[in-house]
């Protein structure tokens, strides 16, 4: 009989011990659900700020996206006006092109006779004025296009 409370005995301190460490645990436990619920109290109060601080932000959008709509409407006339002066260039650039394909040959080469010949006159007149100013100027060309440059 001895042996039975001996383990009666074993069994009763085992269950002692048992009931210390769940008691240890439990206290710990406790002491961290008391930190998370303090800690959760303080981001509670900022989350309170910080949403006031958001609906204050998106307000402020708002209006900024209002006051875009509007300024982009505003622009909208400018860009009708563009692209009507836009279409306008085409058009002149359109009716340019069907005159210049109906100008002949024969007609170009009288305009731009001409033309070509009033290049080379202007470029003679700057040579003689330049050597008027400052005789000792040597020519830049040869307005006789006889291939010796500087000389005339």
């Amino acid at each position: 009989m001895d042996f039975v409370y001996i383990g009666v005995f074993l069994c009763a301190l085992g269950f002692a011990i048992i009931a210390i460490f769940l008691a240890k645990v439990l206290k710990r436990t406790s002491h961290t659900l008391n930190t998370v619920g303090t800690t959760l109290k303080e981001v509670e109060t900022k989350l309170h700020y910080i949403t006031t601080e958001i609906e204050l932000t998106i307000k402020e959008a708002d209006k900024l996206a209002d006051d875009m709509e509007e300024k982009l409407k505003a622009t909208d006339d400018l860009f009708a006006t563009l692209e009507s002066a836009g279409n306008s260039v085409n058009k002149v650039k359109t009716a340019f092109q069907k005159q210049t394909k109906k100008l002949s040959d024969s007609r170009a080469s009288r305009f731009v006779k001409p033309a070509a010949s009033s290049i080379q006159w202007g470029g003679a007149a700057k040579h003689l004025y330049k050597k008027w100013k400052n005789p000792s100027v040597k020519p830049e060309y040869d307005v006789n296009n006889k291939g010796k440059e500087g000389e005339i």
